[in-house]
């Protein structure tokens, strides 16, 4: 058996069914991108206001990514666009 690494056999042509699987692929890659900016930013600081304790640092991480998701959403830093372009076939 023969395994090729060239990455031009890699590509999947782009068709109408995989179009929406790459964009929602691209996306996703933004949302955990934005979610890591976000916790170095100081949004996994806890809020001494409620003082939620351990749940509260644990659920932190659901609420930046609702947030990257939400940033994502509303247009992003435009990497959606650039990973659905680097995985479409030149």
């Amino acid at each position: 058996m023969e395994i090729s690494t060239n990455p031009s056999t890699l590509r999947v042509p782009l068709t109408d069914n995989n179009k929406s699987q790459r964009q929602e692929i691209s996306k996703n890659l933004e949302v955990a991108f934005v979610t890591e900016m976000l916790s170095f930013v100081g949004m996994k600081e806890l809020s001494s206001e409620f003082g939620g304790g351990a749940g509260e640092e644990q659920f932190q991480s659901f609420l930046r990514e609702q947030h990257a998701r939400l940033i994502v959403d509303r247009g992003g830093l435009g990497l959606a666009e650039q990973f659905f372009n680097s995985m479409a076939e030149k």
